[in-house]
């Protein structure tokens, strides 16, 4: 008979009464879904693990304040959320700035995100969708990720972002009709592309 895996609410209560390395078993929990999360808001990959450690800090230094309700997934989700969106923020005023001082860098670097476990070699289709995904709106590109990559309930969803469930339904579906209105145009003017080569 094996033990019933600790809550996070029971960790973090073991990390505050001393236990501090008793942290790291929230960070294997939540490490690779808060990766998964950032990798899938912007485009740098080593960007994404960065944010997630700054993530984890933030995390440990603010435990004493966390109000446990069994709600840690949502916590943490709301700290990585804003903190990519600062992360972007920046980004944004770096371009700016380099142009007004005429250098040339256009865009951020365009790398994949991180892997899923299992995907060693994503498929042009994941790696279209991946693409198209950064292009949306943030606040739908949020949602989506939160609720069908991550698979968080409406609620979960509400917490983390604040927003009502009406809006999250109407972010995830106005996300959902664009993602796949852009995927069908380029698999067309990609088969367009490869009917002309051929000529």
């Amino acid at each position: 008979m094996t033990d019933k895996p600790q809550s996070d609410d029971e960790i973090i209560t073991s990390v505050l009464a001393g236990q501090r390395r008793d942290f790291e078993l929230l960070i294997q929990r939540y490490s690779g879904k808060i990766i998964r999360f950032i990798g899938s808001m912007i485009a740098d990959a080593d960007e994404a693990q960065s944010i997630a450690q700054d993530v984890f800090i933030k995390i440990y230094e603010n435990l004493p304040y966390y109000k446990q309700q069994n709600s840690f997934s949502a916590f943490i989700f709301k700290v990585a959320k804003n903190m990519t969106l600062n992360w972007l923020q920046r980004q944004k005023k770096t371009v700016f700035f380099s142009r007004l001082l005429g250098r040339e860098y256009d865009q951020i670097p365009e790398r994949a995100a991180p892997p899923r476990p299992g995907d060693a070699e994503a498929s042009e289709r994941d790696e279209a969708i991946t693409r198209n995904l950064r292009r949306l709106p943030e606040e739908q590109r949020i949602a989506l990720i939160l609720k069908v990559y991550l698979e968080f309930s409406y609620k979960q969803i509400q917490e983390i972002s604040g927003w009502s469930v009406p809006k999250i339904e109407t972010l995830i579906s106005r996300a959902k009709s664009r993602l796949k209105k852009n995927i069908a145009l380029q698999e067309k003017n990609s088969a367009f592309v490869l009917q002309v080569r051929k000529k």
